[in-house]
């Protein structure tokens, strides 16, 4: 029992409760909820659904954010990490069909295309994570940023790491979940999982610049545009808040990726 009380207090340990990867989270879910505001406006093209389904996804993540949060909080590591694992398939679900979108626009079929629009209502399956990463590597809306992210040694790690914990491979998959077990080094996973999570996430961020930039235009333009008057010149280029927030937090400290998107994304980026 006394063992059970050191696990508790662990948990409810400063180190742990104030651990930098909850104000990381935090940071992420700002950066999704304003990306969901200033997206929802815009239409894809490739596709007949009726609004932007990646605002949609962009909703998803973010309440994936908080749902990792709140599991960590509780000490249900395993959970966390489970859900990780899902943060990881659908920012690279995201990512994969955008690029499918903008590859293969199809003129000869109204612009639709087919495998996008079959995902979108439910007809078709998301292949395979290596046949995704392969369309990736060679795909002409992707190639160019695709070498700057470790898909084979780090992002490879870390999905195998995952995996563990979707599928229990390990005696300690399980204990983790199970915080009135005497199992000490939490904080350590919480460290792992912010390494994790803020190299996951800077991936996904960084293709969102690079491939939607317009998406982050502050509502400022829009509201010109809506009351009929002429935007200031370069007005459209302007990024919002939360992105600078986000490419100064998760895309400067990479200073190749950093100088890269600031020549090919849309935005005027500082």
């Amino acid at each position: 029992m006394k063992n059970m009380e050191h696990v508790c207090n662990e948990i409810k340990s400063a180190a742990y409760q104030n651990h930098q990867v909850f104000e990381k989270i935090d940071h992420l879910m700002a950066y999704y909820d304003g990306l969901v505001q200033t997206s929802h406006p815009f239409m894809p093209s490739g596709t007949l659904w009726s609004s932007n389904y990646a605002s949609d996804i962009y909703m998803s993540i973010e309440v994936t954010l908080e749902s990792i949060k709140m599991t960590m909080k509780a000490g249900h590591l395993t959970d966390a990490f489970v859900l990780m694992r899902k943060l990881f398939d659908t920012m690279l679900v995201d990512i994969f069909y955008d690029v499918m979108r903008k590859s293969n626009y199809d003129f000869e079929n109204g612009g639709i295309v087919e495998e996008v629009d079959n995902w979108i209502r439910g007809k078709q399956r998301i292949p395979r994570t290596e046949k995704l990463l392969e369309f990736l590597r060679i795909a002409s809306s992707s190639k160019d940023i695709y070498p700057f992210f470790g898909w084979d040694t780090d992002l490879k790690v870390y999905r195998e790491i995952l995996d563990d914990n979707v599928h229990s491979t390990g005696y300690n998959n399980l204990l983790l979940n199970c915080k009135g077990l005497p199992f000490v080094g939490r904080v350590d996973y919480l460290d792992d999982a912010a390494t994790m999570l803020v190299q996951i996430a800077t991936v996904h961020i960084a293709f969102v610049f690079f491939l939607n930039g317009h998406f982050m235009t502050p509502h400022d333009y829009e509201h010109y545009l809506d009351e009929d008057q002429t935007p200031p010149y370069g007005n459209n280029r302007w990024s919002a808040s939360y992105a600078q927030a986000a490419f100064d937090e998760f895309i400067k400290p990479h200073a190749e990726l950093a100088a890269f998107l600031k020549e090919r994304c849309v935005l005027d980026i500082n």
